[in-house]
């Protein structure tokens, strides 16, 4: 075992500060912004390799488990809102109401766009999923952590890592990690969240 999979805090502190510092591809131009952003989360998922591979060792639930009903309801209701919400003018205001936001630039080749729909959003999904579900919710097990810090802290963790999209969007995502957590938590199957998270990815960017 290694030094890093021996220690959750510290292996968890260091993927968190790898995500945080991937804001610097926003400094970039172009499709350097996606290759350095697959970079970093090609990074991330090799140094949580092992905790990756063992959670994908429990499969997905069963069709007939209610985890399902919660997953499809949750995820439908914050589409929803999200999307009723987007046009408003109060929301653009929240949006910018700190700094303009960032974001990835268009992607006009359609190989690039069938890239990063598939390859890309898939390595997105993992990569959080991996950080801010399942060794997130070990490290806060490991310390003894109550049921409202997990959703809590996991949650605005993983909302302020879209903090450069804009408030709202920080904001959004803040649910989508409350849901998310609670799915794994329900079924403890990474392998689920993953699938929530890059079907609603796919939703948003295609």
């Amino acid at each position: 075992m290694t030094a890093v999979a021996a220690r959750p805090g510290f292996r968890l502190a260091l993927l968190l500060a790898l995500f945080y510092l991937g804001w610097v591809k926003f400094l970039a131009d172009g499709t350097d912004v996606y290759l350095i952003d697959y970079a970093q989360r090609a990074l991330i998922v090799t140094l949580g390799w092992t905790a990756l591979t063992d959670g994908f060792r429990r499969p997905l639930p069963p069709v007939t488990d209610r985890v399902w009903l919660w997953a499809l309801g949750g995820a439908a209701a914050i589409i929803a809102v999200d999307t009723w919400t987007g046009g408003q003018d109060l929301r653009a205001a929240f949006d910018t109401a700190l700094f303009p936001e960032v974001g990835f630039p268009p992607l006009e080749n359609e190989v690039w766009q069938a890239v990063d729909l598939t390859f890309g959003l898939v390595l997105v999904a993992v990569s959080e999923e991996l950080v801010f579900r399942r060794l997130w919710a070990d490290w806060w097990a490991a310390r003894g952590g109550g049921r409202a810090g997990l959703y809590l802290g996991s949650a605005l963790v993983f909302g302020l890592l879209h903090l450069p999209q804009g408030l709202a969007d920080t904001a959004v995502a803040v649910v989508w990690g409350v849901l998310l957590m609670a799915l794994y938590r329900q079924s403890r199957s990474l392998a689920l969240v993953v699938l929530v998270h890059f079907l609603a990815d796919l939703w948003y960017f295609s």
